[in-house]
């Protein structure tokens, strides 16, 4: 047994490394191979040779190399010899190429005499020729010798039968190769059948294959998708339990304000009220205003219409003081003064039918803002009065003035023959002075008229 370290290397070229070093290495040391360990053994520590010893695993094996190994194996003991006594027995002439270390095991095969491995192997030769590689023959016929033939004859006697066993075995696998023919041949249609179904059944389960491939593709993308979705609802579900948190806590928030809601709706309530009561007073001024514009624009209509009979009238009077002067200036007669004096009556008299209709249109102006009056309250009602007043104002004015002009008249033609002149002169005076008058009362009543209208559009806008 081989110990690192502590036993020596039998050879050289044999290391622990080499796949076959355990059985060299025991051989060597069993002392069934010469190597170092047994020539160490068998020298004096001072002939001690100190050369390398080589066991050549792939070199063929040798002459001497095959007597010795058997030698060794059969003979538990050899002779102690020389080269003398090698050559004496053996007869060999090429005893110096002999090894020394073969020289106890070659005698010993020798003197074995016709069962030696040499007589048997190698035949009557005188040059053994120790390095020459031996046969498998050769080899063979070594093993077969000596101790190991009873071993080597029960081995051919196995072989022999194995052959012959595989000879039946052979016959019998022929025999059977025959039926397997004719059961193939029976059994090749079914099995042609059992193909076409296995193909079928193949493209079936090829067609499942990949239905379940496609399937396991959708499976795992529902997988994700569902992942996706429960994260989603995962942080979804957190957020819901912060806001809860948060709903909590203005929940109780808005418990702690409904008090005060509910004060805020009474005063609200009671808000409300007060505005729908404003709402009614403001739709009643609204009424009262437009009654008092309609009043103002009733009135502001009468002074317009007034005015413009006012203007015409006052036309027709420049008009009849230029036929007075053009008359005055070329008549002297009296058929002409006749003439003036009828001209004079009639323009008294047309005098008097305009301001009798003035008055008459005036009073039913009047009539009707009374009625409006009596339908509003405050401060309109006061405007519409002093509507009123002013027109009444203006009526006793005219009355006045119409009074005025026909005693004016009257006095004219008192003195119509002998101051034809001066009483043309004064009456064109008089009635200019009533026109102008009445032209003035007209418009200055136009003027508040209009301004009140103003200032009644004036509220509607703000």
């Amino acid at each position: 047994m081989y110990i690192e370290n502590v036993t020596d290397l039998a050879f050289d070229d044999i290391t622990p490394e080499d796949p076959d070093f355990p059985s060299i290495q025991g051989l060597a040391e069993a002392g069934l191979l010469s190597s170092k360990l047994s020539r160490r053994d068998m020298q004096s520590s001072l002939d001690d040779d100190q050369s390398p010893v080589f066991f050549c695993p792939e070199s063929p094996l040798s002459r001497q190399d095959l007597v010795s190994w058997k030698m060794a194996i059969e003979k538990r003991q050899l002779p102690i010899v020389d080269q003398k006594s090698v050559q004496r027995v053996s007869g060999f002439i090429d005893v110096d190429k002999i090894h020394p270390d073969a020289w106890p095991a070659l005698v010993a095969d020798v003197s074995s005499g016709e069962q030696g491995i040499v007589a048997l192997a190698f035949g009557y030769t005188r040059l053994f020729q120790p390095d020459k590689p031996v046969t498998k023959a050769q080899a063979a016929i070594a093993l077969a010798t000596g101790e190991a033939s009873d071993i080597v004859g029960e081995e051919l006697a196995r072989i022999e039968a194995e052959s012959m066993a595989e000879k039946a075995v052979s016959a019998h696998n022929a025999l059977v190769a025959e039926v397997e023919k004719d059961v193939n041949a029976s059994f090749e249609k079914e099995l042609l059948l059992e193909r076409e179904k296995i193909a079928a059944v193949e493209k079936l389960a090829e067609e499942a294959r990949r239905e379940l491939e496609s399937l396991r593709a959708q499976r795992e993308e529902e997988n994700l998708a569902l992942m996706k979705e429960r994260a989603v609802v995962d942080s979804e579900m957190e957020i819901l339990s912060r806001l809860r948190r948060d709903v909590e806590e203005q929940l109780q928030t808005l418990v702690s304000d409904k008090l005060e809601i509910t004060y805020d709706k009474e005063r609200i309530e009671k808000l409300r009220k007060d505005a729908e009561f404003e709402t009614q007073e403001i739709a009643r001024l609204q009424y009262e205003l437009e009654v008092e514009r309609k009043a103002l624009s009733l009135a502001r209509t009468w002074a317009e219409d007034e005015a413009k009979k006012a203007r015409e009238q006052a036309k027709a009077l420049e008009e009849a003081r230029d036929r007075w002067q053009k008359q005055g200036i070329k008549v002297v007669v009296d058929n002409d003064l006749q003439e003036e004096a009828n001209a004079g009556v009639t323009w008294q008299n047309a005098g008097n039918e305009s301001v009798e209709s003035t008055v008459n249109r005036a009073e039913t102006l009047v009539d009707k803002l009374k009625e409006m009056a009596d339908t509003v309250r405050g401060k309109s009602r006061e405007t519409i009065h002093m509507i009123i007043e002013k027109i009444m104002l203006l009526i006793t004015m005219l009355k006045e003035w119409a009074l005025k002009a026909g005693k004016q008249t009257e006095e004219l033609k008192d003195v119509a023959m002998s101051k034809m002149g001066n009483s043309v002169q004064g009456m064109q005076q008089s009635s200019a002075e009533v026109g102008s008058a009445l032209k003035d009362g007209v418009k200055r009543f136009a003027d508040d008229c209009r301004g009140g209208v103003e200032k009644i559009s004036q509220k509607f806008k703000t």
